[in-house]
């Protein structure tokens, strides 16, 4: 894969919005020092989910007709002033929940914007491994951001966290400003604004369910990951986060060229089972070892899984349909996390995170082997 001047920049900006994003899977914690329960950090962790459900189809039409290095500008930029307001403000069910909504739409215009742009960028032989090699830099924030964010606030203050990853959005913004794009025409576009074409397809649908259960297990790991550590007193409270994201890393970058050798279809199916058990494996953790090895096994599932359903969702997509494409996988993971987050937050609640935990394991483990199966079904008809 070659490494273009576009390329480098599309990741670098990526990568300092991540960590500004990223950094507030350390909000739960501050949630619960004001008095908020499991519920309510489910329920403020997962509104901006709604934002970026309601905003992602609009970001997907607006990709397609103009540049979309404008969408990347916008979300950093405003992502920056998001999270700078909350130095003002400590109320969860007003502020916070208002907060969320917006960093929700941030996340939305950046996302599409940017997973299309690396798309556009290489050839197909290579997609899968442009996107894995761009979600190296997000995947890098799942364990740098919170762990960062949580020497920060302890040595510092809540106010100084938020500053800082407003900071890191404006750096997302200026380095997005030197990436250049070509103006996307208009002529026969507006034609194509039914978002319902993508559904057209069997394995598109197939695909997007997929997502959904990954998006709702994935969301549901890294929102109450590091309150179930903390209430075991692990330290680091990050422990899953940094195994996962140390596997993940080395699984993109040296191993990042199998689904584009096998085939992306072929390597869902197993992994995505061993994905379901790493979630099995940390509902039953209780101590600094047992989140490091779930936190592992979960990088090593993850890293192939993510870029693949991605790969397969352009891959059966029009050339002018890509980032609507996108932005539906993209509505479909937020969306099932958003739901999973809620609903799991509740259980944590009423029972407790092992049971939260155990459940969502069996749920998606048996949905990913019949949907899997159901989608590699699809694509050896379509191909003879």
């Amino acid at each position: 894969m070659k490494l273009t001047r576009n390329l480098l920049l599309i990741t670098i900006s990526t990568f300092f919005f991540f960590y500004s994003f990223h950094s507030f899977l350390i909000l739960p914690l501050r949630i619960v020092e004001l008095g908020g329960s499991e519920f309510d950090i489910g329920f403020i962790m997962s509104i901006a989910g709604v934002s970026t459900i309601l905003l992602t189809p609009l970001s997907g039409i607006l990709g397609d007709i103009y540049k979309k290095k404008y969408l990347l500008l916008l979300g950093s930029l405003v992502l920056g002033f998001t999270n700078f307001s909350f130095t003002f403000f400590d109320n969860l069910y007003y502020s916070y929940l208002f907060l969320r909504f917006l960093q929700g739409c941030c996340f939305s215009f950046f996302f599409v914007s940017a997973g299309t742009l690396v798309a556009e960028s290489t050839n197909k032989e290579n997609q899968t491994q442009a996107l894995g090699f761009l979600g190296v830099f997000a995947i890098l924030n799942h364990a740098l951001a919170p762990t960062v964010s949580a020497e920060i606030i302890k040595y510092f203050s809540y106010d100084f966290f938020f500053m800082t990853t407003a900071f890191a959005s404006f750096a997302s913004f200026l380095i997005a400003l030197m990436i250049t794009t070509e103006k996307n025409k208009k002529e026969d576009k507006i034609k194509e604004f039914n978002f319902l074409i993508t559904f057209k397809d069997n394995k598109f649908i197939l695909i997007c369910s997929i997502m959904f259960l990954i998006g709702g297990s994935f969301l549901t790991c890294l929102n109450f990951a590091a309150v179930f550590a903390d209430s075991f007193n692990i330290v680091p409270i990050t422990t899953f986060f940094i195994a996962y994201t140390g596997i993940a890393l080395i699984m993109r970058i040296f191993f990042g060229w199998l689904p584009d050798k096998y085939g992306p279809s072929r390597i869902l199916h197993p992994f995505l089972l061993i994905y379901g058990f790493s979630i099995f494996i940390l509902s039953l953790s209780d101590s600094f070892w047992a989140f490091l090895i779930s936190g592992a096994i979960f990088g090593f599932s993850h890293a192939l899984v993510y870029p693949s359903l991605y790969s397969l969702a352009l891959m059966f997509s029009e050339e002018e349909n890509k980032a609507k494409s996108f932005s539906i996988c993209s509505v479909s993971f937020t969306l099932g996390g958003m739901i999973f987050s809620i609903i799991y937050g509740l259980v944590a609640e009423l029972y407790s995170f092992k049971v939260m935990f155990l459940s969502c394991s069996i749920i998606v483990t048996i949905g990913f082997f019949f949907l899997t199966k159901k989608l590699h079904k699809e694509i050896v008809y379509d191909n003879r």
